[in-house]
């Protein structure tokens, strides 16, 4: 176990409570706390380690981003990048009355393999199941794709969403975030945004991060945004036929 500036790294089976406190990461042994991951050791009523890297485990609820792989009646098969794929059945593709009498040619057109969705995990048994069916669902027909580690997603949000309000603020970009670690981005300065996430999944873990992103968005906008981003991104459909 090491502690920097305020928080504690911690590797798997590493000893952090001496009592049964276990939460989120963390497992009991003896009846002693330990920890499941290398990652970032978390205080509170019970303690829990937020991994450095961990794979997407969906959540009922969970508002995802995912890309269409295929059709295979009666759905679609979403990759959302996590163990197992997803799928977009046609009845819940969306309650929008202009959807009521488009036919399965047509929704085939407009869930064609390789767009993107914004969409909402609505059950979850065996598989994954996504729904259009929530206000802000909706296929994402322009911008960027850009990923961060999952479990970082609260950061990029911040408190009260105060991280990725001074983003788009700054930077004129609509940003769309995925709890499954896939982010949508539009208009305004793409390059530095992924820059910025990039930023943010390398050193989420230290103090100050807000400060520093700002500090980096003033830079890069002094500069003209001149420097490209090295994260991995992928361009999203630019256009798509509905």
């Amino acid at each position: 176990m090491e502690e920097k500036e305020g928080y504690v790294i911690v590797t798997p089976g590493t000893l952090i409570s001496t009592s049964e406190k276990s939460g989120e990461g963390t497992f009991v042994f003896s009846g002693k706390t330990h920890s499941k991951f290398f990652g970032i050791k978390k205080e509170g009523y019970k303690i829990s380690v937020v991994p450095f890297k961990q794979s997407y485990k969906p959540k009922r609820g969970d508002k995802i981003i995912g890309q269409i792989k295929e059709f295979n009646y009666p759905f679609f098969i979403v990759d959302i990048q996590a163990p197992l794929p997803a799928y977009l059945y046609l009845s819940n593709t969306s309650n929008l009355s202009k959807y009521a009498t488009i036919d399965q040619e047509k929704l085939m057109r407009i869930y064609r393999p390789g767009v993107w969705i914004y969409s909402e995990i609505s059950e979850l048994t065996d598989k994954v199941k996504l729904s259009m069916k929530s206000y802000d669902a909706k296929v994402l027909k322009e911008g960027r794709i850009a990923y961060i580690t999952p479990s970082k997603v609260p950061r990029v949000i911040g408190k009260g969403g105060s991280m990725i309000k001074m983003i788009q603020n700054k930077t004129g970009c609509t940003i769309l975030i995925g709890q499954n670690g896939i982010i949508w981005i539009s208009g305004g300065k793409i390059n530095l945004v992924i820059k910025i996430i990039q930023k943010i999944d390398d050193e989420s873990h230290i103090p100050g991060l807000t400060d520093r992103v700002g500090e980096l968005i003033d830079e890069e906008l002094k500069n003209g945004d001149k420097n490209k981003s090295a994260v991995q991104e992928e361009p999203v459909n630019k256009k798509l036929e509905i």
